[in-house]
């Protein structure tokens, strides 16, 4: 069966997280991405704790199913060697604070000169414009300034990379409607994609909430307030998820737990002070997996919270095949689309510059002459 991108040639000048889900998500659908890295070290992701087989653990889960090769664009030849891989290539994404690129020369307008069927997608933090385009920033804040944090009961950091993952996926989206179009009309784009922004469809619920009601901060309905929805914790410390918002939910968690009388208005404001009250009491009277027996057959949106250690052991995720331990010990994850039923594969983690010589030869077009005069000007390398 075929994968929708197969065909297309993407390049890779991204680092860390954000860029890398991104062009591995495109690679599982079929795409050749070439990751191009820089000769002092390259990508940082590469060498980052913990490591498995002299490679970090976090660089194997996002590069899978990837070519590499080392390429230096502050030497005098590099830009033109990249406008070279540019001519032959369908998508560009990078993941450089806005300016960088054009002092390579190699902006999106430099590149789409050379080929104007490229698409290219900037993926950087606040945007390729706005006051805050110069700014360094990490996941951390771009989720506090979108209002994440603030928007809970005690702000604080997140169990995972919302906005890094956010900008991903928007990355990975903005990519393909790029490519879509182009099958219409033979036109390139440039795709500019925020981290920053890609986090704010996250707080629309409680921004609307806090700005018409007032209510935030751990208030919001779905945000702490609502004891329909809500964590607790259970007589043996273990932390339990209820989410029982509409009332049928609510009806089969009241009429599980013995509890008839809390059925009605139980979206009332001034009765949820009461409610958390007594489901805080309530559940404490069991401990975590006797709350799962009675509750989960119950149809009432209780799961207990697992720890990440823990993740890859759930039933469905194993049943799915989505996360897993190779035989050298390396975690994976798919990439969470199926298409036609069918599961994408992991593949290979390529070494650092392991395919210098097959891109420059293969894209490139250039000669073993000239190939060799590249690496002996320091232009390029090699593992």
């Amino acid at each position: 069966m075929s994968r929708p991108l197969e065909g297309v040639r993407v390049l890779d000048l991204t680092r860390l997280l954000p860029g890398a889900v991104c062009t591995m998500m495109l690679a599982d659908l079929g795409a050749d991405v070439i990751k191009v890295e820089d000769p002092n070290g390259g990508d940082y992701a590469r060498w980052m704790p913990p490591l498995v087989n002299d490679l970090s653990a976090f660089f194997r889960m996002n590069n899978r199913n990837k070519w590499a090769m080392i390429l230096d664009l502050k030497h005098a030849q590099g830009p033109a060697v990249l406008k070279r891989l540019v001519a032959q290539a369908d998508v560009l994404v990078e993941g450089f604070r806005p300016g960088v690129m054009a002092r390579f020369g190699c902006d999106a307008a430099a590149l789409r000169a050379v080929n104007p069927r490229l698409v290219y997608c900037a993926l950087s933090g606040w945007g390729a414009d706005g006051p805050y385009q110069e700014r360094s920033g990490h996941d951390l804040n771009y989720a506090s300034l979108a209002g994440l944090t603030g928007a809970m009961e005690t702000p604080q950091v997140f169990g995972g990379q919302v906005a890094d993952m956010a900008g991903a996926y928007m990355a990975f989206s903005g990519v393909l409607a790029a490519l879509l179009r182009r099958e219409r009309t033979g036109e390139g784009a440039f795709v500019d994609a925020s981290l920053f922004e890609s986090s704010l469809p996250f707080v629309l619920y409680a921004w609307v909430e806090a700005l018409l009601t007032g209510r935030g901060g751990g208030e919001g309905d779905l945000t702490g307030g609502m004891a329909c929805y809500r964590i607790y914790k259970a007589g043996d410390g273990q932390a339990v998820a209820l989410a029982a918002l509409e009332p049928k939910f609510w009806t089969n968690f009241c009429t599980a737990v013995g509890r008839p009388d809390l059925i009605s208005d139980y979206i009332a404001p001034e009765r949820q002070r009461y409610l958390r009250i007594e489901l805080g009491e309530l559940f404490l009277q069991k401990t975590g997996a006797e709350w799962a027996a009675l509750l989960e057959p119950a149809d009432c949106c209780f799961s207990l919270v697992t720890g990440p250690g823990a993740v890859h052991q759930d039933a469905h995720i194993r049943a799915r095949g989505m996360l897993g331990v190779g035989m050298d010990g390396a975690p994976w994850i798919r990439t969470p689309l199926r298409i036609d039923g069918v599961p994408f594969e992991v593949g290979d983690v390529p070494g650092y510059g392991q395919h210098t010589r097959a891109v420059l030869s293969e894209v490139g077009g250039y000669s073993e002459a000239e190939i060799d005069s590249l690496l002996h000007e320091r232009v390029v390398r090699e593992q």
